[in-house]
């Protein structure tokens, strides 16, 4: 079974971009060099309208695993995207240290688990 939604599939070699947290979001984007980061984004940017399209058709506590992936990549999308439109870079030098950043809202995906 693929991990996304039908019409979706080009996505698939981005998958590992699924993170359910805004931590591990974030863990990613700075685990990851530029230019991984850059070629997810440079594909997610051009996919973000249809993927939301088709995320909307659906109430967030009926998505399945396959649309929780999508909506996810979205999401890393939003992590990624002001690394790459304004650093140029994962990980800007005079940053806040991420490591100490413990985003209380990712509880809300508890309720939405794969």
């Amino acid at each position: 079974m693929p991990d996304l939604p039908a019409g979706f599939e080009d996505l698939e070699p981005f998958i590992q971009w699924a993170e359910p947290t805004e931590a591990g979001r974030n863990s990613r984007r700075f685990s990851t060099s530029y230019d991984e980061l850059k070629a997810f984004y440079d594909v997610m940017i051009k996919r973000t309208d249809a993927a939301l399209t088709h995320l909307n058709e659906y109430p967030l506590d009926e998505l399945d695993g396959q649309q929780k992936n999508l909506l996810y990549m979205c999401l890393s999308l939003t992590e990624v995207a002001f690394a790459v439109e304004n650093y140029q870079q994962p990980d800007p030098p005079y940053l806040f240290p991420i490591e100490r950043f413990v985003p209380e809202h990712d509880r809300w995906t508890d309720l939405y688990k794969r």
